[in-house]
């Protein structure tokens, strides 16, 4: 089971403009099976993604993997929708102190990590998709095999920003 702490974009007293930080937890020991525990955050149309974090406070000791994937999908009044890419942030991150260890982050402003088609080449040098017309969300999915685990803890965070999108002129010269 995944924790999702929200902070509401469409929260009426935090007008256009607002830098938002949503956040989520995810606890291997919620699980009772091997399985796929996912965190989603709605991002508006319009709001560019700012950051992708990923914070491994604790090293998941499931029985064979732990493979964090972060991705983008449709989303439809905060209903996730369609995948658009599943691996686009980051691909096949091995939370069991492989590629991210007890006290490690994974940034998109900071390279590091395994990274996804969201920046060319695997690199953060220019980033895709960090603007779009329409609403959708990103999504952290933990894949889980074998045993069951205990001891896993990682937090996840998407930055953001709600535009305050004004109207521009132009007067021919």
């Amino acid at each position: 089971m995944a924790r999702l702490n929200v902070l509401d974009p469409r929260y009426p007293t935090l007008g256009s403009g607002a830098v938002r930080a949503v956040g989520g937890q995810i606890l291997e020991a919620d699980g009772t099976a091997a399985g796929e525990y996912t965190v989603d955050v709605v991002i508006p149309a319009y709001a560019p993604i700012l950051d992708v974090i990923v914070h491994n406070e604790a090293v998941w000791d499931a029985g064979t993997d732990a493979d964090l994937v972060v991705g983008l999908y449709a989303s439809s009044g905060g209903t996730i929708g369609a995948v658009i890419d599943a691996d686009e942030i980051f691909t096949s991150c091995s939370l069991k102190a492989t590629d991210l260890t007890a006290g490690q982050s994974l940034s998109l402003l900071r390279a590091g990590g395994v990274g996804g088609g969201f920046t060319t080449e695997d690199t953060s040098t220019h980033w895709l998709d960090a603007v779009d017309t329409v609403e959708r969300q990103v999504r952290f999915s933990v894949t889980t095999t074998g045993t069951v685990g205990t001891a896993g803890k990682t937090y996840v965070y998407v930055l953001y920003a709600v535009p305050e999108l004004l109207e521009s002129t132009f007067t021919a010269t």
